[in-house]
């Protein structure tokens, strides 16, 4: 994996799935000088973006959070990094507009679908899967399920300096 650049001063704003105020599959990597929000936090969210200049926002979120975060991203709110965690959700999104308002975007796909509750529940959540392949700076394929794709993925991120 090349490494991903981090802005200068970077601003970290992590969203959480529809189930991480219970399992802190997400919240558990958030440290005390970031910003955390839940998926249905959509003021809060956009205010921050608002408020933190664009090029210093590193985005993250994690399914329900990642469809979040895509979105406003979509719709022409800017960050320096975006980066996504398996999506899940129901809507459509502009997914082709998510490049021009990021300096990066790199999607992790869960790669292991077997018949499990984390994966159930995506399922039922309207799973993204395949669809950032043709959009997203980086698409890469954890062998993971939804809930273990957190972990695996952020152990593997490389940072560098910008």
């Amino acid at each position: 994996m090349k490494a991903i650049p981090l802005p200068d001063n970077p601003q970290f704003i992590w969203v959480g799935g529809a189930l991480d105020q219970h399992t802190r599959l997400l919240g558990r990597h958030v440290r005390a000088d970031q910003h955390y929000v839940q998926w249905f936090e959509h003021q809060r969210l956009r205010r921050l973006l608002q408020n933190i200049p664009a090029e210093q926002i590193v985005l993250i979120g994690h399914s329900y959070g990642a469809s979040t975060a895509a979105k406003l991203v979509a719709k022409g709110h800017q960050v320096n990094l975006l980066i996504t965690l398996d999506p899940v959700g129901w809507g459509p999104v502009a997914l082709a507009r998510i490049p021009q308002y990021c300096q990066h975007w790199l999607n992790f796909r869960a790669a292991n679908t077997k018949a499990n509750f984390a994966n159930i529940v995506a399922r039922a959540g309207g799973w993204w899967q395949h669809a950032p392949l043709d959009f997203a700076h980086q698409h890469i394929d954890i062998d993971a399920d939804h809930a273990l794709v957190v972990s695996k993925a952020l152990t593997r991120l490389v940072w560098s300096a910008a």
